[in-house]
């Protein structure tokens, strides 16, 4: 067969050790010492895959690996390969929106309220691309006004708030950007971000996240220079050095837990609200990594 049809699996993610057993914290005298000493990190590192590519974690390998969860089947996708059942609790595909199959066929209308307003929405974006927004608040008001109400619900974890913005006048100088008028922006809709972390957490993805971060390196041979791989957000400067610094926190005595970083990338992108207008929203979504 030609080596043009020919195709190299993917490398096994790089595995890190298990760490080695240690210990547990007594407590000493002075419950204000830190759990690592200052001064230089030392780092453990993993052998190299066929890739040449390696990582080394500071202080420790971690405690856990999600790369250890990782097939075949995870990395790669084909009408031709034997489906099995996955053994690794990763998510299906409809996880998202709730937590059994069964849920997700009684409340097929989510993220609407309820089923009134997935059909109202259903027949607003199908068939004809001439009904207006003016067509559909006219039929919104004829309709049940308890019925169809604001989806963003204080029981979600929704809450509503007010901004106010101060705006420049033209030709006009203030002493203060206080002094300038006010502008009240009304109905503005947010979740905590303790709240959104801690249902992330809640998800069964959440055993591929990473929870401790390295750096990764590649090696094409021996005799060639190491250069580092900059790559996700587990394996970026910024996660490693908030790790360092909680790591030279002292420790709480009385958890036995391990504390790790939880790394949230925020991210924002205009959406279009309106086929023939030009309004939009421009949402600000914190995504657990």
């Amino acid at each position: 067969m030609s080596k043009h049809f020919c195709d190299d699996l993917p490398p096994a993610p790089v595995l890190a050790p298990a760490p080695a057993p240690h210990n547990e914290p007594v407590a000493a005298d002075n419950p204000l010492e830190p759990a690592i000493p200052p001064g230089k990190t030392e780092y453990f590192t993993t052998e190299p895959d066929s890739y040449g590519i390696f990582c080394s974690y500071p202080y420790s390998f971690p405690t856990f690996d999600p790369n250890n969860l990782t097939s075949l089947l995870h990395v790669s996708d084909s009408v031709h390969f034997q489906k099995t059942a996955d053994q690794t609790g990763a998510c299906p595909w409809w996880s998202g929106f709730g937590s059994s199959l069964t849920s997700v066929k009684d409340g097929f209308f989510v993220p609407f309220l309820n089923v009134t307003i997935f059909h109202l929405m259903c027949w607003f974006y199908s068939g004809s691309n001439m009904k207006s927004l003016a067509e559909l608040d006219h039929l919104v008001d004829e309709g049940d006004p308890l019925d169809i109400r604001s989806s963003f619900l204080g029981t979600d974890g929704w809450i509503e708030t007010t901004v106010k913005i101060w705006l420049p006048a033209d030709g006009v100088q203030h002493t203060s950007e206080m002094s300038s008028p006010e502008f009240e922006v009304p109905a503005l809709f947010y979740c905590r971000l303790l709240d959104v972390i801690k249902s992330a957490f809640c998800e069964a993805s959440a055993e591929r996240f990473h929870l401790t971060p390295f750096k990764m390196f590649f090696q094409p041979s021996p005799n060639e220079p190491v250069e580092c791989v900059y790559s996700e957000i587990y394996s970026s400067p910024a996660m490693l050095e908030v790790h360092n610094a909680i790591k030279l926190n002292p420790p709480d005595l009385d958890c036995k837990l391990e504390t790790v970083v939880a790394a949230v990338m925020l991210w924002s992108d205009s959406t279009h609200l309106a086929s023939f207008r030009s309004a939009l929203l421009w949402p600000i979504i914190p995504v657990p990594w």
